[in-house]
């Protein structure tokens, strides 16, 4: 990288990582955040303790649309006004209009790319998967992001997390960070 990771630790930003579930938001952040000194939040687990339910079960009782109106609403809780955060967003969180731009005034939001392949290999045993009826197949993953991509390509940046370890996908975003602020 042109400069050094303490130069990057003091820009004050928000990274968004969007993109299909299994494509590594979570962990990715969590290194991301980790390298940069940054506060992480996994959108899924923090509405999940506000609400003190699971996605699924707010899925089951409640169903997609408040579960969206309740994801659109999240962004004004006072925790989102801090700089220096990664953000995992479920995967949906983007489609919503008002949400992306939000992320795009706010940050930088890089889609974490993968395989459907890759995405089911990742995920084939998970219950917790609303949108995908079980068992699960290639393709509904398919499905949805064709769905998506439309979406997730409004992105700042691309990262294809297919066969790379963590630390070379942290890398990246990072090389990718720098070049824009050098």
């Amino acid at each position: 990288m042109g400069r050094n990771l303490k130069a990057l630790e003091s820009l004050p930003m928000t990274l968004f990582l969007v993109g299909m579930m299994g494509t590594g938001k979570t962990v990715v952040g969590k290194a991301l955040a980790s390298a940069l000194n940054y506060d992480f939040i996994d959108l899924d687990v923090y509405l999940e303790k506000k609400t003190k339910r699971t996605i699924s079960e707010i899925f089951q009782t409640n169903g997609e649309e408040v579960f969206r109106n309740m994801e659109r609403d999240i962004k004004k809780d006072p925790f989102f006004i801090a700089s220096n955060q990664v953000i995992a967003t479920g995967g949906g969180f983007p489609l919503d209009a008002e949400n992306l731009v939000w992320m795009k005034q706010k940050g930088i939001v890089i889609w974490l790319i993968a395989k459907p392949e890759t995405i089911y290999q990742r995920i084939k045993h998970s219950n917790n998967r609303p949108l995908l009826p079980q068992p699960l197949n290639l393709s509904h993953i398919q499905e949805l992001i064709a769905k998506r991509t439309f979406v997730y390509k409004q992105a700042n940046y691309y990262i294809q997390t297919d066969n790379k370890s963590v630390k070379e996908i942290v890398q990246e975003i990072l090389k990718k960070i720098d070049e824009k602020n050098a």
